[in-house]
């Protein structure tokens, strides 16, 4: 075995989704440059014990505690199967299962980035569809009784003056990746 690690145990075989969503996890949510390897060459190992899979993931060093139940916290968020986390320093996941967003949450700047800008384009697409039901459309100008707006056109399309980007605390873009995990794959 890898000298440093975090692997998931579990009695069952996953999918090809199952374990992107492992991999995707582990990449989001540990410290930027832990997983060992680069961008072309980073792997997933599997490997048995006794009748158990794991799904191993290799690391240039030790996860800490905390980095470590960030970790699982975000994948009991992606996932419905029976899981064990382990990790090279022998972590074992306690974390109270019913509230696994009590702690503080530090997502990586450029991830933090990434998922914000999906979840605006998202939110500002949605009100889109939601004016437009109620009769509005695009138009240069704001116009109230002709119910034109300069924003009525995709996010991707709106000058960088009409993007609105509020406030988002990690706990909210965690659970806006964990629910649209889709969005991100590679």
């Amino acid at each position: 075995m890898q000298d440093f690690y975090i692997l998931q145990r579990t009695s069952h075989h996953l999918t090809a989704d199952a374990l992107k969503k492992w991999y995707h996890t582990v990449e989001l949510l540990a410290p930027s440059g832990v997983i060992a390897g680069d961008d072309d060459t980073s792997e997933l190992i599997l490997s048995m014990q006794d009748k158990d899979y794991l799904y191993i993931i290799p690391l240039v060093r030790h996860l800490t505690e905390h980095e470590a139940e960030k970790i699982v916290n975000g994948y009991m968020r992606v996932t419905t199967h029976d899981f064990e986390i382990e990790t090279s320093n022998v972590y074992r996941a306690d974390a109270d299962f019913s509230h696994p967003f009590e702690y503080d949450i530090n997502i990586d700047e450029d991830a933090r980035e990434t998922i914000h800008h999906a979840m605006e384009r998202q939110n500002h697409n949605a009100w889109i569809h939601d004016q437009m039901d109620k009769g509005w459309r695009f138009g240069i100008n704001l116009d109230i009784a002709g119910k034109t707006h300069p924003a009525m056109r995709p996010w991707d399309d709106l000058p960088e003056e009409f993007k609105r980007y509020r406030h988002a605390h990690d706990k909210e873009l965690l659970d806006y990746y964990s629910k649209n995990l889709h969005k991100f794959k590679s």
